[in-house]
């Protein structure tokens, strides 16, 4: 008998593996909706939990799991997925128990993510685990799991810096435009370019909730698209003298060797709004930007560099959280193992009462035909207050064991010598 986490958790991810082995081993919904029906039932498992992200596929199973029955598994992972690397000991990770519990807990605040406290996987943890949950596949050890975990999260974003300052040059824009204009509701964004830059800027203004977003591009149409994807305005590129006076914020990511906008095309509108600053942010190289437009009043120009910097320092901040964020996930990892210690002395609690209730019962059933009948509602008080004392003295040993690993398991095991009970 034993009160060791029955979790296991099998997984693949950016630390271990290039992104074109992630794109091989993730799994799209209808495979997800497969994995919970079909993987649980043909291997006995109490509880799954999935999660599969452009960075990581990890599985979460609740059960006694041993070395047999974990290859079984993954070899039926590299059948249905018709990949080896599940099965590639250069990829895979498999963690158990304690290990398994930390690594989750690290994974939903974001400490094991490529870009070191980024919010997004907390939100994909999330939806991973409705869907188990919607499934039916999450039992009551995952079901605490990603409980603890959030509150783990949420200690980690509330008492550390590890989510300050952005770390990704696009983000860093964003969070500059929002020192210098106070309000972004009613500002407008002029993207230069539609390649995938830009639209990660886009993406970043519009949770910001910016007014307004134009995007020029020398391919039409796919300006069109990516417009559409934000409720914009698509332009070609030659209109560019035109819309310029309208945008409060340009961001230029395009793949030209001159330069998109000079110091000639902004010059003329930029000292007629002397209240309304322009703030651009050039992503490209070689530059899309004229540096001479920093010799403007009123225009503040910020370039690759500027915005790397910027992107290295925060992310060295982030990284010097880690030590602090690491011992509160270390705490809340310990408390996650107290709630099952606790979760596993009631069930043999449980189990106890019902092992002394079916001995005291059988025993006065033995005798009932000897006891005289005046005198057996003195004998139940008498054998119901006897098997209480007894009981309240393993109660209390339990309890006072719980904090201490070795002696509590120790005791779980004379319990279950002695009465040969199950856990």
């Amino acid at each position: 008998m034993n009160t060791q986490i029955p979790l296991t958790l099998i997984g693949i991810s950016h630390k271990t593996a290039p992104v074109e082995i992630r794109e091989a081993v993730s799994f799209n919904k209808d495979e997800q909706a497969y994995i919970y029906e079909h993987l649980l039932n043909e291997f006995h498992l109490k509880g799954l939990l999935l999660l599969s992200t452009c960075n990581r596929t990890e599985l979460y199973l609740s059960a006694e799991l041993q070395g047999d029955e974990l290859d079984d598994i993954r070899r039926w992972l590299r059948d249905f997925k018709k990949s080896d690397h599940f099965v590639d000991a250069q990829y895979v990770y498999v963690y158990q128990g304690k290990e398994a519990v930390h690594h989750f807990f690290r994974v939903i605040s974001g400490l094991d993510s490529q870009l070191i406290g980024e919010p997004q996987i907390t939100g994909q943890v999330k939806e991973a685990y409705n869907l188990a949950h919607e499934t039916g596949s999450s039992d009551a050890l995952l079901n605490k799991l990603f409980s603890f975990g959030l509150e783990a999260e949420k200690h980690v974003r509330s008492e550390t810096f590890l989510s300050d300052g952005a770390v990704s040059v696009s983000f860093a824009g964003v969070e500059l435009a929002r020192k210098i204009f106070t309000h972004l509701n009613d500002k407008t964004v002029l993207l230069i370019g539609a390649g995938e830059t830009a639209e990660l800027a886009a993406l970043h203004f519009m949770d910001k909730g910016v007014g307004r977003i134009l995007i020029a591009n020398r391919t039409f149409r796919r300006g069109e698209e990516l417009a559409a994807k934000f409720k914009g305005e698509a332009f070609r590129l030659d209109e560019l003298s035109r819309i310029l006076p309208q945008s409060d914020i340009v961001i230029s990511a395009t793949s030209g060797t001159d330069y998109i906008v000079t110091r000639e095309q902004v010059e003329p509108f930029i000292k007629k709004r002397p209240y309304r600053p322009l703030f651009l942010i050039d992503l490209a190289v070689p530059r899309d930007l004229d540096p001479a437009l920093d010799e403007l009043d009123n225009v503040y120009l910020y370039n690759l560099n500027d915005l790397s910097e910027i992107t290295r320092m925060n992310l060295e901040r982030r990284k010097q959280e880690i030590p602090k964020a690491l011992k509160i996930i270390q705490e809340h990892v310990q408390a996650f193992v107290e709630w099952l210690s606790t979760h596993a002395s009631s069930q043999i609690i449980h189990r106890l009462k019902n092992y002394f209730e079916d001995l005291r019962r059988a025993e006065l059933k033995r005798l009932n035909s000897r006891l005289p009948e005046e005198g057996k509602a003195q004998i139940e008080y008498l054998t119901e207050s006897l098997m209480n004392k007894i009981l309240h003295q393993h109660i209390r040993l339990l309890k006072k064991n719980i904090r201490n690993p070795e002696l509590y398991e120790q005791y779980l095991q004379f319990l279950h010598d002695l009465y040969e009970i199950d856990q």
